[in-house]
């Protein structure tokens, strides 16, 4: 048995659009360097997510944040409550994602393969994460007890005690497993030193890693191609 083990954000679906677009809803601009602009908003996110899983801050007021200190370093003209603004217009923007066509076949010929055992791994907050997976419908091809919230078990990727609770949950060794996630640091990183094995979406062309995972794909139909040819 095989488990494929799936981050959410920017791996069965694309964030990254929803950010700038929320930022230029707000702000009333086109953001000029996209990749730029996402880039510092995840710089920024590593400095307060444990906060935000720890519960000591909320899910707005941790992107809201997060927004205003990318517009600080990017010269963007801003408000003050403009951060707070862009989380909540980034959440209606996420309230209507859905996964891709191509996601959603690929995952319909994972559930149906009978040598495979899908599950979830996922940072954050707890009613946040769970949000996604259920405007996801996740819970079509993976059983809700085999989606673990990092904001539900009080610790996160890439802490590798984060690992141990899904090979506990789905019941499989770590070399049965598969972490399938966009972050170097927190998936791909974690995975490896918890003996798993990895399939990294890197999204960004990142290049300086201290272990190369066993398959790397750039976008979203490589990791569709990628998850058919070795899984279904």
């Amino acid at each position: 048995m095989t488990g494929l083990i799936f981050d959410i954000d920017d791996t069965l679906y694309s964030r990254q659009d929803l950010f700038v677009k929320a930022a230029e809803n707000v702000l009333g601009l086109s953001v000029e360097n996209p990749g730029e602009f996402v880039r510092i908003f995840y710089a920024k996110s590593d400095l307060n997510t444990a906060a935000l899983e720890a519960g000591t801050i909320t899910t707005r007021e941790c992107n809201g944040w997060r927004f205003e200190e990318t517009y600080k370093e990017l010269g963007l003209p801003f408000v003050d409550g403009d951060g707070v603004k862009t989380a909540d217009e980034y959440l209606e923007l996420q309230s209507h994602m859905s996964l891709r066509p191509d996601m959603v076949d690929v995952l319909n010929k994972l559930r149906d393969n009978p040598a495979v055992k899908l599950g979830v791994l996922t940072a954050g907050e707890s009613r946040h994460q769970w949000n996604k997976v259920d405007m996801l419908g996740l819970t079509e091809w993976i059983p809700r007890e085999n989606v673990i919230v990092a904001g539900d078990v009080g610790v996160s990727k890439p802490d590798v005690k984060i690992f141990r609770i899904v090979e506990e949950r789905l019941g499989l060794d770590a070399s049965d497993l598969w972490m399938i996630g966009d972050s170097y640091k927190h998936d791909i990183r974690g995975a490896l030193d918890a003996g798993w094995h990895a399939l990294w979406l890197n999204r960004r062309g990142l290049s300086d890693v201290d272990v190369n995972p066993d398959i790397t794909v750039g976008t979203d139909a490589e990791l569709v191609a990628a998850l058919i040819k070795e899984f279904t």
